[in-house]
């Protein structure tokens, strides 16, 4: 509601009150009184030169004016609404409740709400049970829809289809990677160039690492390490997407379910929270790090 609006509404269902009254009614909708009382000047001078209100000394009316001004614009932002929702087949559920209960507590506040709505309503009572048994028999039908889409998620999982997951970058999901890994190459492509003068040079080709072996846990321990670093890895049959410590793994569902039930088994000679230059600094020297 536009505070013109509240202010007229406040002031129809409170015939002659004071402009102090008022600006103690609306002033908790700013941050200070001054800000408060500026604004109510500014809108009470705006509705008294367009005929909307009147004053009587410090008491305050709304006119016919003003009150026809408050019933047409509700009638427009809501009853239409309404109207227009209720003519599709099936209207959004959560668009009509929240049109009605705006409905049922604007007319508490202002009876000329609801005698308007009665006149211009394209719906009654009826049409709204009508609705509600439309509701309940769409909800039996997408009860069924549940289980034929589930049953069809078993199918595709048998036929190993397309998967993907979503994971914390971090320690745990090293241990992870490392173990899957086991004799494959880890590729990881990013544009992130201060990442890229991290690495040694002959781990990269044109914006793209590769590694294998002990190589695999340092290079992963310098991701983990940048927690900003936006970048995409392979390994094993999956793509991983990395973006600001989370990470996304896509790849069929064999491939994926074997990833999450691998049981990481890294040597105790790898420490995965221990720099880098401090697990091998002939590999990765510490001032490039």
């Amino acid at each position: 509601m536009t505070f013109k609006n509240s202010v007229l509404l406040t002031i129809k269902k409170n015939p002659g009150i004071d402009y102090s009254d008022l600006l103690s009614r609306i002033s908790l909708q700013y941050k200070n009184p001054s800000s408060a009382n500026s604004a109510l000047n500014r809108a009470i001078k705006n509705m008294v030169s367009f005929g909307l209100i009147k004053k009587e000394g410090t008491k305050l009316f709304v006119t016919d004016k003003g009150s026809a001004s408050i019933t047409i614009e509700m009638k427009d932002k809501l009853i239409l609404k309404l109207n227009e929702e209720m003519k599709k087949s099936f209207p959004n559920p959560e668009e009509v409740i929240q049109y009605l209960i705006i409905l049922h507590q604007r007319s508490l506040q202002d009876s000329d709400v609801i005698n308007t709505a009665r006149q211009t309503a394209t719906f009654t009572i009826r049409d709204l049970e009508l609705y509600r048994k439309k509701i309940v028999e769409r909800g039996k039908f997408l009860k069924k829809m549940n289980l034929l889409v589930k049953q069809n998620i078993e199918n595709l999982k048998e036929l190993d289809f397309n998967d993907s997951l979503e994971f914390v970058f971090d320690s745990a999901f090293v241990s992870k990677v490392v173990g899957f890994c086991g004799s494959d190459k880890l590729v990881v492509e990013t544009n992130d160039e201060n990442f890229l003068t991290k690495v040694p040079s002959h781990w990269v080709k044109q914006k793209i690492i590769t590694v294998e072996k002990e190589s695999i846990s340092l290079l992963l321990q310098l991701l983990v390490a940048t927690p900003s670093i936006n970048a995409t890895l392979y390994f094993s049959g999956v793509k991983a997407i990395l973006i600001s410590g989370k990470v996304t793994c896509f790849g069929s569902y064999k491939t994926l379910n074997n990833f999450v039930n691998f049981n990481a088994n890294i040597s105790s000679d790898v420490n995965l929270t221990k720099p880098v230059s401090q697990t091998n600094s002939t590999i990765l020297p510490e001032n490039n790090i």
